[in-house]
């Protein structure tokens, strides 16, 4: 005859689970902490932009689109956005000795209050771009609606902010315009283009 002896189940966990449920809780930190900067690394990628006529170079969001067609350098469009596709713009003007950056903001205003609609300036600060060197700022809103009227659309309130250095008797103007709500959101985007940009 055999003796079955019952004992109580022993209570609390063995060392070997102890150490895997720790090693579990720190992969998870540890993957959480590769996703966030593979996703901080992937939403900050540029692609870099070289115009030797201009003498610029820059580096836009990569998934931005590039045009190189209008009478600017260069613009980059964000077109994975709904409505406005927030747009970076980079422009050079000749200048002469006599000319302030007060005098290009006010032929600018004069020219887009012709274009678009509802345009108002909101103000003008110094700004100090990153190699020292010293600039002015234009913050200003606009309304803009679909150009086809075939397309039905609301029209939307669009924020820019255009930021002018004189330099070598050229005017180099940096645009950032945006849609009002996603403003903000956008300005870290302009500020890291305008830390990387060199002319």
């Amino acid at each position: 005859m055999a003796v079955i002896e019952i004992a109580p189940r022993p209570s609390g966990l063995s060392a070997r689970q102890r150490w895997s449920h720790y090693f579990v809780l720190i992969y998870a930190v540890v993957a959480v902490i590769i996703g966030l900067n593979l996703r901080e690394s992937t939403l900050n990628a540029t692609v870099p932009y070289s115009n030797s006529g201009a003498g610029i170079r820059a580096y836009y969001p990569e998934r931005w689109l590039l045009d190189t067609s209008g009478d600017y350098v260069f613009r980059v469009r964000d077109m994975s956005q709904m409505g406005f596709k927030t747009t970076i713009e980079v422009e050079v003007q000749p200048v002469t000795i006599n000319t302030t950056a007060r005098n290009l903001l006010d032929t600018l205003t004069l020219a887009r209050a012709r274009t678009l609609s509802r345009y108002n300036v909101v103000g003008t600060d110094p700004y100090m771009l990153p190699n020292e060197r010293e600039a002015t700022a234009m913050t200003y809103v606009f309304v803009s609606g679909d150009d086809n009227p075939f397309l039905e659309s609301f029209p939307v309130v669009v924020e820019g902010i255009d930021v002018i250095t004189i330099q070598s008797g050229q005017a180099i103007i940096v645009t950032l315009l945006s849609d009002k709500d996603t403003f903000e959101q956008n300005l870290p985007i302009f500020e890291r283009f305008l830390n990387d940009l060199e002319f």
